[in-house]
């Protein structure tokens, strides 16, 4: 019996994939990701036949999703009618070379093995990447809506709000769901920076000193491993909430300068940076 597969399974398989510096028809890509699920080569080429439209039409929107975002897309279109790509292709207008993709397979596979606490981890590594000099990891269990905190420095010459107000200061929580986090979630987060806002008793001793003293302006940072559902975006934008999923963090991880020289980026988060003791700044 054929076992029924999403869509989105197949595309997960493809940014696991490794691929070399050359340009793919995109049917042979579906093909060999469909060949992970399927050993009847009759059953890959069926399905690849029935899902080639649909799922290269995903391709294509990701693809200036991400562009629009900052985010180097999984292909560089080549050829739209005859649907061939390119691994990466030109990163160059994104200030990057390709080369600090190769790791890209590895970290998802990485992220995809992570508990929920590791999860939280990564996100505190990923503030370390983007520059915070505090990073505090909330205690389990009594964190009062609350994941981590982070401070990330600007310097005098830097924009008004950051320069002379002081470092900004994050307020992250993070959902390692395998589905799109839902509104529900959202309302509950927006609530735990009002209490942070207003040094609630509900946030308890889990708001570090460090944090209490500053002045910085608050950005509250709803991470998502699948992304949010329409309404989670809608209270997001509407209370100016940063939301990322996993591709977000995965391309800062490729990206960020203290993995610069590193040959297997994916062991080096996994032994250096999951410890949860030092994230407690």
């Amino acid at each position: 019996m054929c076992v029924a597969i999403s869509d989105k399974d197949i595309l997960g398989v493809l940014y696991r994939t490794k691929y070399e510096d050359k340009e793919y028809y995109f049917t042979d890509i579906l093909k060999s990701a469909l060949s992970t699920f399927y050993s009847d080569s009759s059953i890959v080429d069926s399905l690849a036949s029935n899902k080639e439209t649909s799922i290269w039409n995903t391709i294509i929107k990701q693809q200036k999703d991400d562009e629009d975002k900052g985010i180097v897309p999984l292909f560089s279109i080549v050829s739209e009618s005859d649907k061939k790509v390119r691994w990466i292709g030109d990163s160059s207008p994104f200030g990057v070379g390709r080369d600090v993709f190769l790791c890209r397979p590895d970290l998802y596979s990485l992220v995809d093995d992570f508990t929920d606490r590791e999860y939280e981890c990564f996100a505190c590594f990923i503030c370390k990447c983007l520059g915070a000099d505090k990073i505090t990891l909330t205690p389990r269990g009594n964190e009062g809506g609350v994941d981590f905190y982070a401070r990330i420095p600007f310097s005098k010459d830097d924009h008004f709000f950051f320069g002379i107000k002081g470092p900004i200061r994050i307020v992250g929580q993070c959902k390692k769901y395998s589905k799109k986090d839902n509104v529900i979630h959202m309302k509950e987060f927006k609530s735990s920076l009002d209490f942070v806002h207003t040094c609630s008793f509900r946030i308890g001793e889990t708001l570090p000193s460090w944090f209490r003293s500053e002045k910085g302006i608050i950005i509250g940072w709803h991470i998502s491993n699948k992304g949010h559902q329409a309404g989670a975006l809608d209270i997001a934008k509407a209370y100016g909430i940063v939301v990322s999923d996993t591709k977000d963090l995965i391309d800062i991880a490729c990206k960020a300068d203290i993995l610069t020289g590193i040959a297997d980026k994916a062991k080096c988060i996994r032994d250096k940076y999951m410890n949860e003791t030092i994230y407690d700044d």
